[in-house]
């Protein structure tokens, strides 16, 4: 007789486990990668203006350059949200190479984009806050396991590695860091 009472009890528990199972793997961010590849230019663009006139920069020797690590695609409707983490330094032309005068590091921000006939266009942006709203905005803006991938510390490559590419100098262009 006391197995009998243990089976609605047991049975209970597996509906609790499948149920989080089933949430969990609702949860995992996924990267379309077809969706990435496309959307980054233009967000990498939309990224690079932004920065060049925040820094109100208007010199042609001076230019922004960006690097970012999608974290995960998200449709939207007919839209998409893209969570991403992005570095970007300013980067000058100084003699035979270049010089970085500044910029950020691994700043989460999720893109709204929609798909247009020439490709996709982006809608906004949402930068996550800095200082002590930071992890908060990071959970609100991300899927759960997207947030936890940007808070333990997912990171883009350096933009160094793109910055004479940038300038259409060759690979071998140094690169240093300025005051």
């Amino acid at each position: 007789m006391g197995n009998v009472k243990r089976w609605p009890v047991l049975a209970g528990v597996g509906v609790v486990v499948a149920a989080a199972g089933w949430w969990i793997v609702d949860e995992m961010p996924t990267v379309d990668d077809a969706v990435a590849r496309e959307a980054l230019p233009p967000i990498d663009e939309h990224l690079r203006a932004w920065t060049t006139a925040a820094a109100h920069s208007d010199d042609p020797d001076v230019r922004w350059v960006c690097t970012q690590k999608v974290i995960e695609t998200r449709p939207d409707g007919d839209r998409v949200k893209i969570g991403l983490v992005a570095s970007c330094d300013e980067v000058a032309k100084e003699g035979g190479g270049l010089v970085t005068r500044g910029g950020f590091r691994r700043q989460a921000m999720v893109y709204r984009v929609e798909r247009t006939p020439g490709g996709f266009r982006v809608l906004d942006r949402k930068f996550a806050e800095d200082g002590a709203g930071y992890s908060r905005s990071v959970k609100e803006m991300f899927s759960w396991v997207g947030a936890r991938r940007v808070l333990d510390g997912a990171s883009p490559d350096d933009p160094k590695s793109v910055s004479a590419a940038a300038f259409g100098l060759p690979e071998s262009t140094p690169v240093r860091t300025g005051r």
